[in-house]
């Protein structure tokens, strides 16, 4: 096959991994951004370092995967080759800054899930208090109305909390996010966020939370194996074509050395 057919070939599997390569990396930047910024997750209520640290370093390799990405696109279309080894270089950056992030977040899996209990926890003891608002009661809210459970452990939990305790007839409160049907709502209640009734979900939100958390985890890794392996086709790829663009350039080379030959003789032959 000439050099000029492999060129084109290797570029159009470049910029199909390339395009494959964005697409994840910019998955990978929407990671960081619900993990830091996401108010509406338990998992942004984590004051854990590592599980920040990894938020960040998601939120930074999609941004640097996008940049280079761009970059992939312009060394391959215009055959540069200091830029083919600059996209290189960054390829082996991005890869090692991804073993570092999953690395830490796999020795923080359980501590995160640790961490997610005593949240929850915190938030069943402090739901509905008075002058204070937390968006995690909503959140908490949602969770127990759509997986249709109550509590953490189960419904008995809520007899910690500070609001239900301070009732004078406690007995059969609990929030309407626990009530199959309609809530009957409490009198006593200015925020009208509990009802009194028996008609309640039974079953505990704990390993629901934990196997949503475990689910993200995964789609996490997912992820981020799709980006390694995807660098490394691409770098296998990139180092192909950038000894091909050499030979390329090198048969030019040749080619305008023989036409520059060729012209010589033919002007010596006029003079002869």
């Amino acid at each position: 096959m000439k050099v000029e057919e492999t060129v084109q070939i290797l570029k159009f599997f470049l910029m199909v991994f390339n395009g494959v390569f964005l697409i994840i990396g910019l998955a990978v930047f929407g990671c960081g951004i619900w993990i830091l910024f996401d108010s509406s997750s338990f998992v942004v209520t984590i004051s854990d370092g590592r599980m920040k640290l990894v938020a960040g370093g998601l939120f930074v390799i999609g941004l640097v995967v996008f940049g280079v990405s761009i970059l992939g696109y312009i060394a391959i279309c215009n055959e540069i080759r200091f830029l083919t080894i600059l996209y290189m270089g960054l390829l082996l950056v991005i890869f090692v800054a991804q073993l570092f992030v999953t690395f830490v977040l796999l020795l923080a899996r359980d501590e995160v899930q640790d961490v997610v209990v005593k949240e929850v926890d915190g938030v069943i003891e402090t739901y509905g208090m008075e002058n204070t608002t937390n968006n995690l009661w909503d959140v908490l809210d949602s969770v127990q109305r759509h997986s249709k459970c109550c509590g953490r452990r189960n419904y008995t939990q809520w007899e910690n909390n500070t609001f239900i305790k301070s009732l004078p007839d406690s007995e059969n409160v609990y929030p309407c996010s626990c009530f199959k049907s309609g809530c009957p709502r409490l009198n006593s209640d200015p925020a009208q966020r509990f009802g009194n009734g028996s008609a309640i979900y039974t079953q505990g939100c704990g390993e629901l939370i934990e196997a949503w958390i475990r689910e993200n985890g995964y789609a996490i890794l997912g992820m981020d194996a799709g980006l390694v392996l995807i660098q490394v086709i691409q770098f296998v790829l990139s180092l192909y074509f950038f000894w091909n663009i050499k030979r390329k350039a090198k048969q030019r080379e040749l080619l305008q050395d023989q036409g520059y030959l060729s012209a010589s003789n033919s002007a010596y032959t006029h003079l002869d």
